[in-house]
């Protein structure tokens, strides 16, 4: 409840600011305090729909509908999707698909979705400006694999032992500043767990990290 509570008296504190000072008349101020309002409250609605994400994995009713998925399709759309981050930041996004055919998944399309849009953004999120993120399809005997590599801030070992815990982010002066939950990746080990999937890493510190996700094939 700690990290409600932490967003939520943020707000008040500056809402109750801009109150005071606007019924004194000096409304100077007043802009970079409701920014910030706004910041925190797209924090805490970020975190509370992660929460009740985790929740439904959790309690099984949820990303449990299967439908007939392409998922070079899908990726497709969650590739341009994000594009337009990339593009801001001058990074470069690619997405590499097999020359044969993927076979169709019967699997909860949502769920895959959450999938790749947390480690698809995650990937942009920690790379530099001017960074390249690759997504890269392959599909070998009852398995496909879909490896999100980028070259940005890399993880350092101590770390990656944990990243799939609720709530833990890695913070240094690197990443102080990139907002987030704590809650992506725990999502995506869930729903793979759900799925009978699976997820590994492997990262360097200065050269990027590599997100592997193992999805079987019926």
């Amino acid at each position: 409840m700690m990290k409600l509570r932490s967003p939520l008296s943020t707000i008040h504190e500056q809402l109750a600011l801009v109150i005071r000072d606007m019924a004194e008349g000096e409304p100077a101020g007043d802009l970079p305090i409701l920014s910030r309002g706004l910041e925190k409250t797209h924090d805490l609605i970020s975190l509370v729909g992660d929460l009740l994400d985790l929740s439904r994995i959790e309690s099984g009713t949820n990303y449990s509908n299967p439908n007939p998925v392409r998922l070079d399709n899908l990726l497709k759309k969650i590739v341009t999707f994000v594009g337009t981050k990339t593009e801001n930041r001058g990074q470069k996004l690619s997405l590499e698909l097999p020359a044969e055919p993927l076979p169709e998944l019967l699997i909860d399309p949502f769920a895959l979705e959450s999938i790749f849009g947390n480690l698809i953004t995650n990937a942009i999120n920690y790379t530099q400006d001017g960074g390249k993120i690759r997504v890269r399809v392959t599909f070998k005997g009852k398995k496909i694999s879909v490896l999100v590599i980028d070259n940005g801030m890399g993880i350092d070992a101590t770390h990656l032992d944990r990243i799939f815990e609720r709530f833990y982010r890695v913070k240094d002066e690197k990443t102080r500043n990139i907002s987030g939950t704590g809650l992506g990746l725990p999502i995506v080990k869930g729903l793979l767990d759900t799925l009978g999937g699976a997820i590994s890493v492997q990262s360097t510190v200065g050269k990027g990290s590599n997100f592997t996700v193992v999805l079987p094939v019926d």
